[in-house]
């Protein structure tokens, strides 16, 4: 059984994305590298046509700078048609190729704190779809997912005028609450877990289950899908993190090293999740492909409950002392926190960060607010840039650029500690825009 775990596994991880590959050799292939002066740019498309038998002698390395010539030849032709110059042109394309490859790397960083604007928060929308209190938001371009106690899973719509209009309503198999879902970035996968211990996997379109994982014994408390990927990450309180290959519909491996339950995961491009294990307070990013983990400590006597990920380096929690913490790859301690982040009485229960920028948001669990948040430019301070009043726990953020999701509620989604009778059950759009990409 192990041997073949560990083979469905190299299998897996050995698939290499081809952009991805060509983006790699394109960015080698910089006007100081050591490639024969032959490498030019060319605009006669022959010149990049290869007869099927030299396309079967070819050596790889052959074929990686072909495809990368290609993709330079596609990119200067683009940028032709807007501007004539061919010098500018070669600078566009360098800046362009730039960015590729640090956002393909997860590396790529936007500073949007100055630009980004909460629009006016009446035009706030209020969707009321769970009989009890929601419990976990998915956010994706087209579609939000949500779902709550009462073992309900809704679809919304953000395609049809007015945004936020209920698609569909379906129960889980089991009728047991759910307290956690996962979409995929194509919007053909949602993943949702929750008390029942199994992971099943839907089909996003028609809302119909395709697999149901039966792997974890206990609560399955946090799921989320790789950025442009099938590959899925479970955790539960039975302290191990699973990943399926949801393409083939099949169990990988478990990752073992939390001394409590599992509150929070997070992925974004990279073969990497990073976790936090309750209250064993500990922050662990784990490298699938090269089967490591590293580390983190930072918290003392308290609880982490959330976790998401800026960038590949860069990652924020949230945790029960009220306290909002930055971290990065390459520090064991926070770099950045601010205490008493929802005032007097509240702790962060959940967190959702803008990619490849500085800024994130946080709610609480009783402070009155969604907050929005923002790094410095060195990342060694925060400071909180908006608080949008919410009345009601926030158990569930989700974000992008035009859009923040919550999932608020009278109680709180891990127990009925209290319940707030002046907060209703609901999903929550507040719409926000970055001004540049308003005035384009």
């Amino acid at each position: 059984k192990l041997w073949y775990q560990r083979r469905v596994r190299e299998h897996y991880f050995k698939q290499i994305n081809l952009s991805e590959m060509v983006k790699r050799v394109a960015a080698e292939v910089a006007p100081d590298s050591d490639i024969d002066s032959e490498v030019e740019f060319s605009d006669n498309p022959d010149a990049e046509s290869v007869s099927e038998t030299e396309s079967i002698e070819e050596t790889a390395a052959g074929k990686r700078l072909r495809l990368a010539k290609q993709y330079l030849s596609k990119l200067e032709n683009q940028e032709a048609r807007e501007e004539n110059d061919a010098e500018a042109n070669r600078e566009i394309i360098a800046h362009r190729l730039q960015q590729d490859v640090l956002a393909e790397r997860g590396r790529l960083e936007e500073r949007i704190s100055k630009r980004l604007c909460i629009l006016d928060t009446s035009r706030s929308q209020l969707r009321r779809g769970h009989r009890l209190s929601p419990t976990c938001v998915a956010l994706t371009d087209s579609h939000i997912y949500s779902a709550s106690k009462d073992g309900a899973i809704t679809k919304w719509s953000l395609v049809v005028e007015g945004g936020g209009r209920k698609v569909c309503t379906v129960r889980h198999p089991s009728g047991k609450a759910v307290f956690t879902v996962a979409a995929s970035t194509d919007n053909t996968l949602l993943a949702s877990g929750g008390e029942d211990k199994k992971v099943i996997v839907w089909d996003a379109v028609t809302m119909t289950t395709l697999k149901t994982f039966h792997k974890h014994r206990d609560v399955i408390t946090c799921l989320v899908f790789r950025t442009n990927s099938h590959l899925l990450f479970s955790g539960a309180r039975d302290r191990t993190i699973n990943l399926w290959n949801c393409d083939e519909m099949v169990y990988i491996e478990s990752l073992y090293g939390h001394q409590d339950h599992v509150t929070s995961l997070d992925s974004f491009l990279q073969e990497r999740v990073v976790s936090v294990g309750g209250r064993d307070r500990s922050l662990r990013l784990w490298k699938v492909a090269e089967e490591s983990q590293l580390v983190f400590n930072g918290h003392k006597n308290t609880v982490i409950d959330c976790v998401s990920m800026l960038n590949e380096e860069h990652f924020v929690t949230g945790s029960q002392d009220n306290v909002v913490a930055v971290w990065h790859l390459k520090k064991k301690k926070p770099v950045a926190s601010h205490r008493n982040a929802h005032g007097p009485g509240s702790w962060v229960c959940s967190i959702a960060a803008f990619r490849n920028t500085e800024c994130f948001v946080s709610g609480g669990s009783s402070g009155g607010f969604i907050k929005v948040w923002a790094c410095a430019e060195n990342y060694l301070s925060l400071s909180c840039l908006k608080e949008i009043p919410m009345v009601g726990t926030v158990n569930s953020l989700a974000v992008n650029r035009g859009l923040i999701v919550a999932g608020v509620g009278q109680e709180h989604k891990w127990g009925r500690w209290w319940s707030d009778k002046k907060a209703r059950n609901r999903i929550v759009l507040i719409p926000i825009c970055v001004e540049d990409e308003v005035d384009r």
